[in-house]
């Protein structure tokens, strides 16, 4: 196993690792404008609903907003679950409760979706580029505790692709001329 798969792996391992991969700045660039842009929308759109301006990343605040300004509480019999601490939860799946009960609910979700996306990889990614113009990643043969291959520094292997805007995120990350990403 050592001798005919783990060590010859090593050296394609340490080859994709010196390669890295290209990344399209100018793409990073102009897709962060354009979410960083979407992200002031929905801001003004979500303060609108809420009558006023406030801290869309504070829990307390959010909930304050919600459940006590808005009175929102989900539509047919279903309870939305609380913090340790006993606050009224705004995690995204006690959200999702009250999607139907208020546009405001699906601005908060389309907020943090993008400002995810904005400070996890469309911002940072360019950051961690070389010289060279690629991201140098580490992979691990093992890099599981079920053994599987695994990508850090970063990961590479968490690309958004569940939604669209997610999606668009796979676009900056190129092949060289006369290469073939696959």
């Amino acid at each position: 196993m050592y001798e005919h798969i783990e060590l010859p792996l090593m050296r394609v391992i340490k080859q994709m690792e010196d390669n890295g991969i290209l990344i399209d700045m100018p793409f990073f660039k102009k897709l962060g404008e354009e979410y960083h842009a979407q992200v002031k929308k929905l801001e003004t759109a979500i303060w609108k609903h809420a009558g006023r301006e406030f801290n869309i990343n504070s829990s307390k605040q959010l909930g304050e907003i919600l459940f006590d300004e808005l009175n929102l509480a989900p539509a047919s019999g279903k309870k939305l679950k609380k913090t340790t601490g006993g606050a009224r939860s705004t995690r995204e799946s006690e959200l999702e409760k009250l999607r139907e009960v208020h546009p405001i609910v699906d601005l908060i979700l389309n907020y943090r979706e993008l400002t995810k996306l904005l400070s996890t990889y469309i911002d940072t990614l360019p950051l961690l580029v070389k010289e060279d113009g690629r991201i140098h990643a580490r992979f691990d043969q093992a890099g599981t505790t079920t053994g599987r291959f695994s990508s850090r520094d970063p990961n590479l292997q968490n690309i958004p692709v569940k939604t669209d805007v997610g999606k668009q995120i796979r676009y900056g990350f190129v092949a060289a001329p006369r290469h073939v990403l696959m």
